[in-house]
């Protein structure tokens, strides 16, 4: 149940970092319209719809109406497990992009 809270923060800060790469990629595409920043570019913004797709299924569900336990996400574990690696190699490539 608690992992569902972390594995959506952790969506949100890969979104965060995404949009950050993002523009540095659009920056460096205005300076140099070089193919291999449009390639970036294309990849950042899949990358981008994909983490949006996993805030959206790792949201936390809410309890039924009628009272007892939330259902259980079977997806939880294996969803937060893609987000911290993603969490992890975003960090390296923004400081590696970071001018």
């Amino acid at each position: 149940m608690y992992l569902s809270y972390i594995d959506t923060v952790l969506a949100f800060a890969n979104i965060c970092m995404i949009s950050i790469l993002l523009y540095i990629y659009w920056q460096n595409y205005r300076k140099w319209k070089s193919q291999y920043t449009v390639g970036l570019l294309v990849f950042g913004i899949f990358l981008l719809l994909q983490n949006i797709l996993s805030l959206g299924f790792g949201t936390p569900t809410p309890p039924p109406p009628h009272g007892g336990p939330p259902p259980v996400n079977p997806h939880e574990f294996p969803l937060l497990l893609i987000n911290a690696s993603q969490l992890i190699a975003l960090a390296a490539l923004l400081k590696i992009s970071w001018k």
